[in-house]
């Protein structure tokens, strides 16, 4: 047996005592990833407002960082959101650099999705990170139970039913995300609360993480691993992505306050997250250990 992934111990962190002990996935970085690096062609999507003109600041930075790692290693990649988060999504990329093709997802739902992933020449893999997912009745709650279906386009509908051969990958934190239904019945044991919010959309890969923008940055931390070439961000990008998504608009999902924090979370442990993933994945290129 070997020894325990260290970068799913930092992933497992749970400083804002979400409870994602009781259904995080081991190893769930790592085969994202796996399956990533095979593929050609990715769309990501992202973006949760949790009431109101109020897209968090989860979500946006971690498709930017996941999605300039792939490009750089030679994949098509383009970006799917919604008019609430797209202004927070456009300025994480434009801080990394990145001039990706973003679209919209269109107003008549699931019928303009499949346009759109025909539009993009259909993709080997669908990414969501931090997007919400439908619950069994249908409707998209945030953390506090409340409906936010007028605020989110259901992006979701493109994971319930991919084109065949289209792998689906998921990230999230709370267990009202696309994938979350991967693992609704140890979400549906942690309460009332939890069985109201649980999404039922299921993904061929799950990453769970103390923060969804912690999980995407695994995923990239495990394709660098895997090309053995760093592929992450700086502490200082990370410091200009949440404060470039502040100032686009986005709010803190938990405070719902417009300051450069994520989840509750002073903007300094977010930087120390990625100086240590910076480092093993630093560690692990240079002593030969494989993903």
């Amino acid at each position: 047996m070997g020894l325990p992934d260290p970068i799913d111990h930092l992933l497992a962190l749970d400083a804002g005592s979400r409870g994602i002990g009781g259904f995080y996935r081991p190893g769930g970085a790592r085969r994202a990833a796996q399956s990533l690096a095979r593929g050609k062609r990715v769309l990501l999507t992202t973006g949760f407002a949790v009431g109101p003109g109020m897209a968090e600041t989860d979500g946006p930075p971690g498709a930017a960082v996941l999605g300039r790692a792939l490009r750089r290693l030679g994949k098509a990649v383009s970006y799917l959101t919604d008019e609430s988060a797209a202004p927070l999504l456009a300025a994480a990329l434009g801080v990394l650099g990145e001039s990706a093709e973003m679209a919209l997802f269109p107003r008549d739902g699931a019928a303009g999705g499949a346009r759109v992933l025909g539009a993009h020449d259909r993709p080997s893999h669908l990414v969501a990170v931090e997007r919400p997912g439908r619950t069994r009745d249908g409707d998209y709650r945030n953390a506090r139970g409340e409906s936010i279906a007028a605020w989110n386009q259901p992006i979701d509908a493109l994971f319930l039913a991919p084109p065949r051969g289209v792998i689906t990958v998921g990230i999230g934190d709370g267990g009202n995300e696309i994938g979350m239904g991967n693992v609704r019945r140890r979400l549906l044991r942690q309460g009332t609360l939890a069985k109201r919010i649980t999404s039922m959309v299921r993904v061929d890969h799950l990453v769970v993480a103390g923060v969804s923008n912690w999980g995407a940055y695994g995923v990239a931390a495990h394709l660098s691993i895997l090309a053995k070439r760093p592929l992450l961000h700086t502490a200082e990008e990370e410091r200009r992505l949440v404060t470039a998504c502040v100032e686009a608009g986005g709010v803190d999902g938990i405070t719902r306050r417009r300051v450069p924090t994520v989840d509750g979370l002073p903007l300094e442990v977010h930087v120390a997250m990625v100086e240590l993933l910076r480092t093993l994945v630093d560690q692990q290129i240079r002593g030969g250990v494989r993903s």
